[in-house]
């Protein structure tokens, strides 16, 4: 962006109101710099359409009778041009030296105008970016908030013939539930099933949390939910219960974990 002390040195230039090394120097610097030279062009178009704007002035009297005896080297007798005729010889130009000052101004404005608009667009990014962090800020405390609420737990064999089963819960704190992820877990036999337990330490018998279906290839993933209602959930455990589950463990107990 070309700043107002040189856009004023380039008026002056094309006004030929510079010594001769400043307008070298000018003219070197329009060789090269190509937003200079369309400062230059606009402002001559700017000045030459000020130039077509101007009315048309009739010539004073006696003009052409003066040109001829100059052409003739006849000598004439000085004569002072009407007052009038000065007045109209003198009016076109400066109406154009204001339109020339009226456009510097109006370049000068624009100037502001874009220096303004730029902070003006900093500020927004500024301000983006602003937002941007406090989202990421905002979105790492409710992660946060959100790994606090769940209790992760990982049941372990207490039968040698289940040792190779895995077994993870995922408790939700706050919505009293969880998500049961269950693999190499064998069938249960002919006549039984796996039921899931939730122990409350507030409570004297662990509280069902329903019959697990096995698959053929032994891996489970349900979500779960205990059948009646506890306070906190201290430990889970599986167990081989007879077909239709219990109300309490009555069977082996092959996987527990908290």
């Amino acid at each position: 962006m070309i700043d107002e002390v040189k856009q004023d040195l380039l008026i002056q230039y094309l006004l030929n109101e510079v010594d001769s090394s400043t307008a070298a120097q000018i003219r070197a610097e329009l060789e090269i710099d190509a937003e200079l030279q369309d400062f230059v062009r606009e402002t001559e178009d700017a000045f030459a359409s000020i130039a077509y704007a101007a009315p048309p002035v009739t010539p004073p009297v006696g003009l052409s009778e003066r040109i001829l005896q100059l052409e003739r080297n006849i000598p004439s007798i000085p004569t002072t041009p009407p007052r009038s005729n000065i007045i109209w010889l003198v009016l076109p130009w400066a109406l154009a030296a204001c339109l020339a000052v009226a456009f510097v101004l109006l370049n000068l404005e624009r100037t502001r105008l874009r220096k303004e608009n730029g902070q003006a667009s900093q500020e927004l990014l500024a301000l983006r970016e602003k937002n941007a962090r406090v989202e990421e800020e905002l979105a790492s405390l409710q992660k946060k908030n959100v790994l606090a609420e769940v209790k992760i737990a990982t049941l372990k064999a207490q039968v040698a013939a289940y040792a190779t089963a895995t077994a993870v819960v995922v408790w939700d704190k706050d919505q009293k539930n969880g998500v049961l992820q269950l693999e190499k877990l064998p069938p249960p036999g002919p006549g039984k099933d796996y039921q899931l337990w939730v122990i409350d330490p507030k409570i004297a018998q662990p509280v069902s949390a329903g019959i697990l279906a096995v698959p053929n290839d032994g891996l489970i993933r349900a979500s779960f939910h205990p059948t009646t209602p506890i306070e906190s959930a201290g430990a889970f455990a599986i167990s081989v219960e007879k077909a239709g589950g219990s109300s309490k463990p009555e069977g082996q107990i092959i996987l527990v974990g908290k």
